[in-house]
């Protein structure tokens, strides 16, 4: 049996349309969301595509807007929820690669 020392969640940037829906990028916040993994085998392929679901799920909801949608905040929502994918999978990627790293470290001792 060994042990590995990984987080038990890891945080996630994520850029999101403000609650006014401001339109400027400029405008926009930043917010920051926990994605809990403990749980998880990434290891494994399920593992890894769960850890990916929960984050896109959490870029949704950051990206929601809390009222009536209309086209144009529909269309900003859209964009948010792309680049925040865009920022936060490498993220997940990276959680996952030194998952499967301080299992190498750990099989070695």
């Amino acid at each position: 049996m060994f042990k590995m020392a990984t987080p038990k969640l890891f945080h996630v940037a994520l850029i999101a349309a403000s609650a006014l829906a401001l339109s400027t990028p400029a405008m926009a916040e930043w917010k920051t969301v926990a994605v809990q993994h403990e749980d998880l085998d990434l290891s494994t392929a399920k593992g890894q595509e769960r850890l990916k679901t929960r984050v896109k799920s959490a870029v949704q909801r950051v990206c929601a807007s809390p009222r009536a949608i209309t086209l144009k905040e529909r269309i900003d929502q859209n964009n948010c929820e792309k680049e925040s994918m865009a920022r936060a999978m490498p993220k997940a990627e990276q959680r996952i690669a030194a998952y499967a790293e301080s299992r190498r470290v750990a099989l070695r001792d």
